[in-house]
């Protein structure tokens, strides 16, 4: 199968020695982390049309269960896992006679002729997870290996690179390039050439090698300010753009780097095989600064520890000790200081009780080990309290604005979450207007175990920017603890924002007026920027050439007040910065 692209598949079952009685039945699942979209068996002659046909047109019930298997199809086979991870699932039912042995149950993704979209993401190893009820009893288990199968990535659409979001003049830095499909796959069947030039044309270095889809170069800049590097290969076919970054003659002392904080493998219900593979794709196709892996639970902890200890090199590369745990009404991650952290002693079902948890376990002594933040939180799972009813400062350091999921910025805004809450208590806005403090994020949520990359879910997956003074573990726990952090979505927007030279995640004292200072360099051209003040725009402008300057006066009454930034390109990738808060006297 090629990712996103119209395909079909059929899956034989050979009925075995012991037969299959009426009653009884095979069902076909599909894991919820490759996402099959828009399957239906009530059209026969619509598109992702799923049946099961028999050796007989009589001889087989389907059903087709859009989210979760029934109660009763459960995997009892040992090692095989959860099969509510399955849960697409298509059941066919022994009906009028029963199967004998040899005889065969076709099962087809894109039945009648018609076809299916394969998953966006593609994958090595997509399972197809076969359960059997063998007696008619409604307990289906699993045999003994479920076919696979795999998502290829498409053909190259377009060229990728990164490159550090700070340079210095004349100091060579890497370059990493991709060649990547439309849905940002690595291309892994592009072998080429590729020419790297500056904005202004000048061929930088050419004959670049990608192997696969991946290469490496080394550069340097020669004169201060904005910095986008173009990409051609293919004789002009293929071309793209770099993420931007800022030079300077010298290196400043807060510094910008990008990590991915929210992601799953296959050990908990993404897809993947492991925390190395995870980390290993961070690092070397990504080029992210830095990872944190979050799988559910803890599955399998001390892989987790030992592959965050081996993969974190000082000033290279940075991993984060990390899960994904909360209470009943929704989720919140757990980044822990040191990485050789106990996992969360007891799963909690209350909001409130989960706090008080995470303070009694880590954060009970002079040093806050562990902190955490509301996840997808403008979903509406039946508890007005979370996130922001329920809140304690001294644990919840951040929201996640923005993931594959969607925004949670205000009631209404672009990308939405699916089933995103009508009113405004579940929104970053409603926070802000209580007066709470906190970083704001963005991650992908990658269940695809592509952290950086991710498009597993309805929208490409999100980033975080630290400022940071250096790239360790203590600097960038430290970043994140005191709000120096922003958001974006997939592109690394670069943004400076300052009040008062006051950096983001600030919060101070001063009498009115005021001077707010922007600097931010888009991956596109064209760009706005908005300046939030206590929820309310005060400030818009827009650019052409990808780079906006602002310097603003605000003259605000007394009393405290917030401000922040959103910046929205011509693609559609956005950021957020965290709020400043000032307090005129």
């Amino acid at each position: 199968m090629v990712a996103g692209l119209p395909t079909r598949v059929a899956v034989d079952f050979t009925v075995g020695p012991s037969g299959l009685p009426v009653g009884g039945g095979v069902s076909l699942g599909l894991h919820h982390a490759a996402i099959w979209p828009n399957l239906q068996a009530t059209d026969p002659n619509g598109k992702g049309y799923v049946t099961a046909q028999g050796p007989a047109s009589d001889s087989l019930a389907v059903q087709f269960h859009f989210h979760r298997p029934a109660a009763a199809f459960v995997d009892r086979t040992p090692g095989l896992g959860s099969d509510s991870l399955f849960h697409q699932t298509i059941v066919a039912t022994v009906v009028n006679r029963p199967l004998a042995a040899g005889e065969k149950i076709r099962f087809q993704l894109g039945g009648n002729g018609q076809t299916i979209l394969a998953p966006r993401s593609s994958d090595s190893d997509n399972e197809f997870r076969v359960t059997t009820d063998g007696d008619g009893d409604g307990i289906f288990l699993g045999i003994g290996k479920s076919p696979t199968n795999r998502v290829l990535p498409g053909d190259p659409t377009h060229l990728a690179a990164n490159l550090p979001a700070q340079v210095k003049i004349g100091e060579p830095f890497d370059v990493l390039i991709r060649a990547e499909d439309e849905f940002h796959n690595l291309a892994t069947g592009f072998n080429g050439l590729v020419s790297v030039m500056g904005e202004d044309g000048t061929v930088l270095t050419s004959k670049v090698p990608l192997i696969d889809g991946l290469g490496k170069t080394r550069l340097a800049v020669d004169a201060p300010g904005p910095h986008r590097l173009r990409l051609l290969a293919g004789r002009g076919t293929l071309s793209g753009r770099s993420n931007p970054a800022r030079a300077y003659a010298e290196t400043p002392t807060l510094k910008l780097y990008w990590g991915d904080m929210h992601g799953h493998t296959s050990v908990s219900d993404g897809l993947g095989a492991d925390a190395n593979e995870f980390f290993k794709f961070g690092r070397e196709v990504a080029a992210l600064d830095v990872v944190a892996l979050t799988d559910h639970g803890h599955f399998d902890w001390p892989a987790n520890i030992k592959a965050v200890q081996e993969f974190y090199t000082p000033h290279k590369y940075v991993t984060i000790l990390a899960q994904e745990a909360g209470a009943r009404v929704d989720h919140m991650n757990l980044y822990f200081r040191r990485d050789d952290a106990d996992h969360i002693s007891h799963w909690q079902t209350e909001y409130d009780a989960f706090y008080k948890h995470i303070r009694k376990q880590y954060n009970a002594g002079p040093t806050a080990e562990v902190m955490t933040g509301p996840l997808h939180f403008s979903l509406d799972r039946g508890n007005d309290l979370y996130p922001f009813d329920i809140w304690d400062s001294q644990t919840a350091r951040f929201v996640e604005i923005y993931s594959s999921l969607g925004a949670s910025e205000f009631p209404g805004n672009d990308r939405p979450l699916p089933g995103a809450y009508a009113g405004p208590s579940k929104y970053l806005q409603y926070g802000l207007s209580k007066g709470l403090r906190f970083g704001v994020i963005g991650t992908s949520d990658s269940h695809d175990s592509k952290p950086g990359r991710s498009i597993w879910g309805g929208y490409p997956g999100g980033l975080t920017g630290f400022w940071a003074k250096e790239l360790t573990r203590e600097a960038i726990w430290d970043a994140m603890w005191n709000y120096q952090v922003y958001a974006t979505s997939l592109d690394r927007i670069y943004m400076e924002f300052r009040v008062n030279d006051q950096i983001m995640g600030s919060d101070f004292a001063t009498a009115a007026p005021i001077v707010l200072d922007a600097y931010v360099i888009g991956k596109t051209d064209k760009l706005k920027l908005a300046v939030i003040r206590n929820n309310l725009e005060i400030h818009r402008t827009a650019t052409k050439t990808g780079l906006i300057e602002l310097a603003l006066e605000d003259n605000p009454s007394k009393g405290s007040h917030f401000y922040y930034l959103r910046v929205t390109q011509e693609n559609g990738e956005r950021a957020w910065s965290t709020p400043i808060w000032v307090d005129i006297r």
